[in-house]
């Protein structure tokens, strides 16, 4: 239906589906294709009582429940004709049909024997039987395009089927008058035998009233009057309908209004189907695009039908603003490498249902959430250091060498450059002393299991090597002073030794950081690394398997984590001789969390009109979704005693553990001393 705007909920999925329409009217085509598989079982035509004469017998006239005029069928197409890719659809076009058959018939030069036939119009004394019969047939939203008077029983009936649908909180939507000299709701008339002389039953009722395309009133059309209110203005001129033989035809009328207002309230009755026909209608009114004077006219009501407005919450911009903030608390969260995505988290604290003025949920999900910095892949990452020729050692010789920007290892020690003396005691044995270097940080991105979590601590490191032994020492802390890296390392003439790291955190956990209410102290980690070398026709190939262990201390019931973490990290890489250097292909995974489990402070319900806040203590697991893989090609080579160049490349999949991510780096560096 043009400018109602039902888009919005086809969009979400919301067809009408499960909800019954009944239509009121002269029948329905019961053999057309826009409404098979979904016209009611009970759908059925009234009987009428006749007598062909003054002084004949009564009898009853029931005609078939098929579509002669025409009219009903086509104000269903407005409501539910399918959606098959043929001509129009309706507004809610998967909701079922309940066709009531009030057709009455045509006394007019009747005989004795003459056969009795359908007239153009209804018979009011079934108008209420019908009405009462969808009620009992679970028909929430009843269509009735029709206008007239009614007394005496007619309106009894009338009034008490109205009574009714308000005690079953069903919808009732009829069609204004198309006729100016008709007073749509005056004394008298069958819509006022229905709302009430009082219109006590109006707040379960809605007129529509017609409009043409460019939102134009027609000259000469019915009034609402007293239920100006209670009025939706639709597109309902020169709108294509389906006839009662299949064909697609031109209509206007306000009969085209009702039938779109019954499909917009089915199209909420599917999504709230703890909503009433009550509210539904309000909502339809609150939220019409308003035309014409401010607020309801007898031209335009309450104005223009909006299906997209009427599925939005509703509440004042302010509420919305607040239920963010409570949604973006864990924004400030920032995940570390091996968290990755934080797998359960974002999902969790996340979203949380709101409730609107008319106390529909809704389904929210914050602007913001726990931010992930990835793994920390950057040429820097890649980047290792290449001692120059002059420090090498050997057997014979013991030389002393510093490595520093300045001349000695004071002025090293007092710019906080690196500085490195090295000698070799014996023949086949070398000691070197480092300060002011990179600690557990080797060369290229497989180094480190670290990275990704904290900045390369800086501090000293101590090793001997000899006859295919070594061991070391190293000690550092990272420059804000978040954390502290001690390590002892041992290798045996095999190939084979053993890292044991303690890597201490002040107010983070394994570099993940939150504000002062997460209450996060620090943690302390292990880790344990077996490493593993051997030269191969003459390729150097060495492994890394590292396992980690972490405590943590603090927490709030923001966030609370459940026990230690744990987790893994390898790598694996060839080295051999090419071009006057040494090339390396590696393949590593950093640190990634095998276990990590936490109680965070979940938002589960928000009530957008008072600011009312539920909350539940859940479990969530923060293992990342996937593992990333790296992989890293590199060449170095020594260019004078004091000078060394080293260019690399490296791809990772599934960067900062996060499924499907991608991430390059390369870089080339060139150290001249």
């Amino acid at each position: 239906m043009v400018g109602a705007k039902a888009a919005y909920a086809y969009d979400k999925g919301i067809t009408g589906k499960g909800v019954t329409i009944a239509v009121i009217d002269t029948g329905i085509a019961t053999s057309s294709a826009e409404f098979a598989g979904r016209i009611s079982p009970d759908s059925m035509a009234f009987a009428n009582k006749i007598a062909r004469c003054a002084t004949c017998a009564p009898e009853t006239v029931t005609f078939p429940l098929d579509d002669v005029q025409g009219h009903g069928t086509e104000v269903a197409s407005v409501t539910l004709a399918a959606k098959n890719g043929s001509g129009v659809h309706g507004v809610a076009y998967d909701a079922t049909l309940l066709a009531l058959k009030i057709a009455g018939p045509d006394l007019e030069g009747v005989t004795a024997t003459s056969v009795i036939k359908e007239a153009d119009s209804a018979n009011p004394m079934n108008i209420a039987p019908a009405i009462a019969y969808a009620v009992e047939k679970g028909a929430f939203v009843i269509s009735l395009s029709l206008n007239g008077g009614a007394a005496g029983q007619a309106a009894t009936e009338q009034r008490n089927a109205m009574d009714g649908v308000v005690k079953a909180d069903r919808l009732l939507v009829q069609s204004v008058s198309n006729f100016v000299d008709d007073k749509s709701a005056a004394p008298g008339t069958i819509t006022r035998n229905l709302v009430g002389g009082d219109l006590q039953n109006k707040g379960n009722f809605l007129f529509g009233i017609r409009v043409d395309s460019a939102l134009r009133p027609p000259s000469g059309n019915g009034l609402p009057g007293e239920l100006a209110d209670r009025t939706l203005a639709v597109v309902a001129v020169d709108v294509s309908v389906v006839g009662k033989d299949g064909q697609i035809t031109t209509v206007t009328g306000n009969s085209f209004a009702a039938p779109a207002i019954a499909g917009a309230a089915a199209l909420l009755k599917q999504y709230w189907p703890q909503l009433g026909g009550k509210a539904i209608s309000r909502i339809l009114l609150d939220t019409a695009t308003d035309l014409g004077d401010k607020g309801a006219d007898q031209i335009f009501g309450a104005g223009l039908l909006n299906v997209e407005a009427a599925m939005k919450a509703q509440a004042p911009a302010s509420a919305f603003a607040a239920a963010n903030t409570v949604l973006a608390r864990y924004s400030s969260l920032s995940l570390s490498g091996p968290f990755g995505d934080g797998g359960q988290l974002a999902d969790t604290v996340t979203r949380m249902t709101v409730f609107d003025r008319y106390g529909r949920n809704f389904a929210m999900t914050g602007s913001a959430g726990p931010r992930s910095r990835g793994s920390g892949l950057l040429a820097g990452a890649m980047l290792g250091t290449i001692d120059p020729p002059g420090l090498a050692t050997t057997a014979n010789d013991a030389k002393f060498g510093f490595i520093s920007a300045a001349t000695g290892p004071w002025v090293a020690a007092r710019s906080g450059r690196p500085a490195t003396f090295a000698f070799s005691p014996a023949a086949g044995q070398t000691v070197s002393f480092s300060a002011n270097a990179a600690i557990g940080q080797g060369a290229g991105i497989a180094g480190s299991a670290l990275r990704g979590i904290v900045a390369a601590p800086v501090g000293t490191s101590s090793s001997w090597s000899g006859n295919g032994w070594s061991a070391g020492l190293a000690s550092g802390a990272s420059r804000d002073g978040r954390s502290a890296l001690r390590s002892v390392s041992f290798a045996t003439p095999l190939g084979l030794g053993v890292e044991l790291s303690d890597l201490t955190e002040r107010g983070q956990v394994l570099g993940l950081r939150g504000p002062a209410g997460f209450a996060l102290s620090g943690s302390r980690t292990t880790l344990a690394t077996l490493t593993a070398s051997r030269s191969v026709a003459g390729v150097l190939l060495s492994a890394r398997a590292t396992a980690a262990a972490t405590r943590i201390a603090g927490g709030s019931d923001l966030l609370r984590f459940t026990g230690p973490m744990t987790g893994t990290a390898f790598a694996l890489d060839a080295a051999h001789r090419l071009g006057g250097g040494t090339v390396t292909l590696g393949l590593s995974s950093p640190l990634r969390l095998e276990r990590a489990r936490a109680v965070v402070e979940a938002p589960v319900a928000y009530d957008l009109m008072t600011g009312v806040l539920a909350t539940r203590l859940t479990s969530v697991d923060l293992t990342p979704t996937a593992r990333e893989m790296d992989v890293e090609l590199g060449w170095s080579a020594a260019l004078s005693p004091s000078s060394s160049l080293r260019l690399g490349f490296a791809h990772a999949f599934d960067a900062g553990h996060v499924a499907g991510a991608r991430d390059t780096a390369g870089f080339v560096a060139l150290v001249l001393r």
